[in-house]
């Protein structure tokens, strides 16, 4: 919070002399044009809305800002005309008129217009203008607060009384905004009287004072970041403001402190005392504060020097690490959203509905969605280049949010695939058939005009899939994937090329309730087939490692993926005896490929779902188990997926550093389907991280695919991940993949499907 007693002090010190009063006279010279501009423009473009009331306003306004000028070329051309007293009370006191009337521009225009462009036309000329005002009235920094204050705390108000939720938002950002500026303000005065005292300390002080001279530079230099330094023994010297916030104390008591007697970790202490005798040292690494805040330091310390050459201390720099978090917030922006289009994307598309399912409103109304498949897109891709796909995809998501209404989320699912999702629409089911064909003529309307790229008249019209969305309903991916067999029912379809899901065409569902009834006996009748996928280098195709796979000997249905009984199981309660059964399974594996001198594997990784963890002293029994068959820990890698380690990390989180502390190393699988926060990458004390297929399947068409890897890939670096790439089926893939980082692993139907253990130690294992 800002301090006003040291304001009103600040306010009180400045003093008034001609530097200050002619800088603020030649700044405002400059700008006060560029404001007269846009009033006028403001005027003009608000005058269909306030009518009369804009024009005196302006009025009004041009006759400060004349008088302004007029005052400012009067000091430049004669500066002795009156007192410096005066000039400066004359600059100030039309400086905060001028301040009045763009304030209360916000109350002349938001309650009397619904229109959110003008809204959101006054929010920007406000903040613009304040922006403009920190460099024009730079010199005095008593006006530049309070002009700050007086034009951008009424659109705080009217913000805030307007009680809705973007308002509220942007309330939060102004007040924020503004209380930003003032501190920043307020710092740069004292930093300004600081380098001015240490100025003149400088021609005071004696050559055997040197040292002392450059580290106060230093200091100065450095003052955003926590600076001190230390003598030979780690006595604490002098320190910086940033350092005193961080330790919660004052420079009295940090004085001469010994730095083993603060809570401080034993590895930084030895690097304090390597940088005194074997150059500059780095730390990066936890910190606890004195506050008992968890911190992640980025500290640099180095020795200095007398003149002589001796070493007679050293410095240390601390940064706390707001650039990565800067990265990692712009990692969730691209995660969650279309970089040609700027629409949500699938992880973005997920992640609302997901708040859709756990708001009050979903309990009671019903709501709809609309899959939307562009027909023939490929051969427009194919016969003029992605290019034009591209515009035509931007012209399209263009028209969408143009025709929709605004509680309309839209959604760039896939290549040429759209989903609009309209929350809400009734708590009548009778009225649901009615409401859908308003938005699908609005979705007509988006499509019955040609779109024009590059002068071309491009014809397309989409397939389009309905799903109701009843309320209560919690299952993301099943509403999805109704959706998506609505959609290929229109594709099928003749005439209108749309669909509404039917439950009768879904057959899978008789084919759920006889897996869910056999599952059971699945394990006892000795069904279940453990298959592997070589994991291998990119860049020489050399066997690394493998991944262990389910697959399930079906009666009637033949061979069964994982994907079409593993989430019965989960949801049966069943998944833990069939993991226990995988496990004793591959450790008899294991052991016998090292009986017969074939182990030529880092390790065999196998899936555990989270919630497994919990249950039956997991790491007893697991570590019992390899124990019993003379298995190393290294030797099996344990994966989970992305979405349940986020679902359960505060429960998982200890079992799974237990896990680490005795040996057995864990992956996070599937990572990028989830909707998680990336900062649980940093949170997370993981060995490998596999970037799910889905980030993979389509990098030959969509180059941004390939830049949120490569982003992704950076930012699992900085926290010493290993990248697994899954999902590679095409050489084009591997070759770009190859392009980012010659170094990666990966696993995928290009280099070899899934295969019994038998077929594997044929082909991958004996030589």
């Amino acid at each position: 919070m800002i301090n006003f007693q040291k304001f009103t002090q600040f306010q009180n010190l400045l003093p008034i002399d001609f530097k200050i009063v002619s800088n603020l006279y030649a700044l405002s010279e400059r700008s006060l044009l560029v404001v007269i501009i846009l009033s006028i423009i403001t005027s003009y473009y608000l005058y269909p809305v306030l009518g009369n009331s804009i024009i005196i306003w302006n009025f009004v306004l041009l006759l400060f800002l004349s008088y302004r000028l007029f005052n400012a070329l009067s000091f430049k051309k004669d500066s002795r005309k009156y007192s410096l007293e005066v000039w400066y009370q004359k600059f100030k006191i039309f400086a905060y008129l001028t301040a009045i009337l763009f304030g209360l521009l916000a109350f002349l225009v938001i309650p009397n217009t619904t229109n959110i462009e003008h809204h959101f036309f006054v929010v920007v000329l406000l903040v613009g203008l304040s922006a403009g005002s920190g460099l024009a009235l730079s010199s005095d920094y008593r006006i530049a607060i309070t002009y700050e204050i007086i034009t951008l705390f009424p659109l705080f108000i009217i913000m805030l009384l307007q009680g809705r939720g973007i308002y509220m938002i942007i309330a939060l950002l102004i007040i924020v905004y503004l209380a930003a500026k003032i501190l920043m303000l307020i710092q740069g005065y004292h930093q300004h009287r600081k380098i001015l005292q240490q100025e003149k300390q400088i021609h005071k002080v004696k050559k055997n004072l040197q040292e002392k001279q450059n580290l106060l530079y230093n200091f100065v230099e450095k003052a955003p970041i926590a600076i001190f330094s230390y003598d030979t023994d780690l006595h604490v010297l002098d320190g910086n403001e940033a350092l005193l916030k961080l330790l919660n104390t004052s420079k009295e008591k940090i004085r001469g402190v010994n730095l083993t007697e603060l809570n401080i970790v034993p590895q930084v202490i030895k690097t304090l005392e390597k940088a005194l005798y074997y150059g500059p040292q780095v730390y990066n690494g936890p910190y606890r504060s004195i506050q008992n805040i968890d911190l992640w330091l980025e500290a640099r310390f180095f020795a200095f020097k007398n003149v002589d050459g001796d070493v007679i201390g050293g410095f240390g720099v601390i940064d706390d690490k707001t650039t990565e978090h800067n990265a990692i917030t712009e990692l969730e922006y691209l995660a969650t959203h279309d970089a040609l289009t700027s629409l949500l994307n699938r992880r973005g598309l997920k992640e609302h509905m997901n708040h859709l399912i756990k708001s009050k409103e979903h309990q009671t109304f019903y709501s709809l969605l609309f899959y939307l498949d562009l027909n023939k897109f490929k051969h427009i891709n194919d016969s003029l280049g992605h290019e034009t796909g591209d515009e035509l995809l931007i012209s399209i998501s263009n028209r969408l949010k143009q025709f929709l209404d605004k509680t309309c989320v839209i959604s760039r699912f896939g290549g040429d695939e759209f989903i609009l999702l309209s929350p809400f629409i009734t708590q009548d089911k009778d009225k649901i058939n009615h409401i859908s064909k308003v938005y699908l003529d609005q979705i007509a309307a988006t499509f019955n005009d040609p779109f024009i790229i590059d002068k071309m008249h491009l014809v397309i019209q989409p397939s389009i899939g309905i799903v109701t969305i009843e309320p209560t309903i919690t299952d993301i991916d099943e509403i999805i994937r109704h959706a998506d067999i609505a959609m290929y029912q229109a594709k099928k379809s003749h005439m209108d090329h749309t669909s509404y899901y039917d439950t009768q065409l879904d057959k899978e569902r008789k084919k759920l309730f006889l897996l869910q009834h056999d599952l059971s006996s699945a394990t006892r009748n000795k069904q279940l087939r453990i298959y592997l996928q070589p994991i291998v280098s990119m860049k020489e195709d050399t066997l690394v490692a493998a991944e262990c796979l389910l697959r399930w000997e079906h009666p009637n249905f033949g061979l069964l993926p994982p994907g079409e009984f593993i989430p019965i199981a989960i949801e049966t309660g069943l998944i833990s005896e069939m993991t226990w059964w995988i496990i004793e399974e591959l450790c008899k594996y294991i052991a016998w490929l090292k009986q017969n001198d074939l182990w030529h594997l880092k390790y065999i990784s196998v899936n555990i779902d989270a919630k497994q963890l919990l249950v039956n002293h997991f790491v007893d029994k697991f570590l019992t188990i390899l124990k019993k068959y003379n298995i190393q820990t290294s030797d099996i890698m344990i994966e989970i997926t992305e979405v349940s380690i986020i679902d359960n990390f505060k429960d998982t989180q200890e079992i799974i550093n237990l896990l680490r502390s005795k040996g057995v190393k864990c992956a996070i699988d599937d990572f990028g389907i989830g909707y998680s926060s990336l900062s649980y990458l940093k949170k997370l004390s993981f060995d490998t991280l596999k970037i799910d297929r889905e980030f993979v399947k389509d990098i030959q068409d969509r180059p941004d695919d390939i830049i949120l890897i490569k982003t992704i890939m950076d930012i699992s670096k900085q926290f010493n991940y290993h990248i697994v790439i899954e999902g590679i089926e095409e050489e084009v893939q591997k070759v770009l993949l190859l392009e980012i980082d010659q170094d990666l692993i990966y696993q995928g139907y290009y280099f070899s499907k899934p295969v019994p253990t038998d077929d594997f130690t044929k082909r991958f294992l004996k030589h």
